[in-house]
């Protein structure tokens, strides 16, 4: 069973996030993070309960956001409503996740929209796997996933 559930958590988070983006992304290598989340400049949390416990993270350079506000809407967005649209971002991302895999029988719920600005420090966790993201023409984004009680 935990082999299944993180690759097919994954999975699903990709293709959500292949349907909110309005652009292609490739993924880089998954890196397993045992000590600490850093996120550098602004980022989103959600967390996930039910059948699926943990968190959601996205995260990155505000440019990075900037530009695919941009990409999403036809401008760049700043300040107060660029961190609203990282929030959406994620609550879009982790709904449509938590579509897919109450398709397959899960049920997962997801938390309001966390928004991290600065640099931030997250702790509290066994495992997380981190997945640098390449955002077409846009930058890269990490996508951070944190199963509680479980090995990855």
């Amino acid at each position: 069973m935990r082999d299944y559930v993180l690759p097919n958590v994954l999975n699903c988070t990709f293709e959500a996030m292949k349907q909110v983006f309005p652009v292609g992304f490739t993924r880089e290598k998954l890196e397993v993070i045992t000590q600490y989340i850093h996120s550098e400049e602004l980022g989103v949390l959600i967390g996930l309960t039910h059948d699926l416990k943990g968190r959601l993270i996205i995260e990155g350079r505000e440019p990075v956001f900037q530009t695919l506000s941009e990409a999403m809407y036809g401008m760049k967005l700043t300040g107060a409503m660029l961190e609203s649209f990282v929030g959406e971002l994620g609550n879009m991302v982790a709904g449509n996740m938590s579509t897919r895999l109450a398709e397959q029988g899960k049920h997962v719920e997801i938390s309001p929209p966390t928004v991290m600005v600065g640099s931030t420090k997250l702790t509290g966790f066994t495992t997380a796997a981190k997945i640098p993201l390449d955002l077409l023409n846009i930058g890269r984004i990490h996508l951070i996933l944190v199963l509680d009680e479980m090995d990855i």
